[in-house]
């Protein structure tokens, strides 16, 4: 797993959305979900993050260019399919743009 993606972990409780409009709780030891009714409200003492999958769609054509000097590793991408914001099909294909053979 990826130090970057997982550093949040250390000081949030994430949270995430995917396309059927439930939550999910973020395990951060191996990124599985559970299902939840909602979302706490993040304090001092409990900050929460929330990722909206709809929302990483809209960059994740940017995120993901293979000429982009800022793109996510090919470790970042598998934690984000692993999440269920990319699918098999496309870190395959990003695995194959960036991992050279």
């Amino acid at each position: 797993m990826d130090p970057r993606f997982h550093r949040f972990f250390n000081t949030h409780t994430i949270y995430i959305t995917l396309d059927d409009d439930k939550i999910y709780k973020l395990n951060r030891y191996d990124l599985s979900r559970e299902l939840v009714d909602t979302i706490p409200p993040s304090n001092k003492d409990n900050p929460v993050m929330v990722i909206h999958k709809k929302q990483f769609d809209y960059a994740k054509g940017y995120l993901m260019k293979v000429d982009n000097p800022f793109r996510i590793s090919v470790d970042t991408a598998r934690d984000y399919r692993d999440i269920g914001f990319i699918s098999d099909q496309e870190l395959e294909e990003y695995e194959k743009l960036t991992i050279p053979r």
